[in-house]
């Protein structure tokens, strides 16, 4: 038990007081200035005391800040610190524009991302299998954006990768004839609010492009029948190229 002292003033009918559903005492009268002052020794409970700290306002903004800093360590316990992955098939997220990042969780959230379950590379589930639903269930539209937001101001890190020039250069025609209106600068820009692919890990782009051709993953209307068309080789030279690139600041 809590023991306090609160001052309720006594107006002509009732006391003034916040907490009177979680307390109980006994109260001392006296007038004072022509009204009564309550004087009263309340015994509350620990649940009490915990219900009027979630109430203050700084108590609340500071729990809220540790819920999203835990929530961020979990994230870059697979795409590691600030998104710069060190894994080929988890993908680099730093960096990237705060509208695609708050679709993509989203997209897992809505079922239009399908949730393919990796090995926890770090953190406390290291060696243990998971998945990107598992990690947004439960997440609320303030918190996917906060997340967003907080990896959206971070650097893209770019992965040391080795890349086939011949293959790069089969891939840029291929970039420029189908891809360079909504995928600008080699895929590069940020702004372009559809996810940076220049300079992103192979395995993970190989991934994505099988998930866009098998229909797994929603595209947009007009990028459906492009991926369709691809074949093995195309697709293969289309991702070289965009390994090859580096992203623009």
């Amino acid at each position: 038990m809590h023991l306090i002292e609160i001052n309720c003033i006594r107006g002509p009918t009732q006391y003034r007081n916040p907490l009177a559903a979680s307390v109980a005492g006994v109260a001392i009268v006296r007038r004072l200035n022509g009204r009564e002052e309550v004087r009263m020794t309340w015994r509350i409970t620990s649940t009490a005391v915990l219900a009027i700290m979630l109430l203050s306002p700084d108590f609340t903004t500071a729990a809220a800040a540790g819920a999203l800093e835990q929530t961020i360590d979990d994230c870059e316990s697979c795409h590691g610190e600030g998104g710069a992955s060190s894994h080929e098939n988890i993908p680099v997220i730093g960096g990237m524009s705060s509208f695609y990042l708050d679709a993509q969780l989203h997209a897992y959230q809505d079922g239009y991302r399908p949730c393919v379950e990796v090995e926890y590379p770090a953190g406390p589930e290291q060696g243990e299998m998971g998945d990107m639903c598992e990690e947004v269930e439960g997440l609320s539209d303030q918190q996917i954006s906060a997340i967003a937001d907080y990896f959206a101001e971070q650097p893209f890190v770019v992965p040391d990768q080795e890349t086939n020039p011949d293959l790069v250069a089969q891939g840029e025609n291929l970039h420029q004839q189908h891809c360079a209106k909504c995928h600008s600068e080699g895929g590069g820009l940020a702004f372009d609010d559809a996810g940076i692919l220049a300079g992103q890990w192979r395995g993970y782009l190989e991934q994505t492009f099988e998930e866009y051709r098998t229909g797994e993953r929603w595209q947009p209307e007009k990028m459906a029948p492009k991926m369709e068309q691809l074949s093995d080789d195309e697709s293969s030279a289309l991702i070289e190229f965009y390994v090859a690139q580096e992203p623009l600041e």
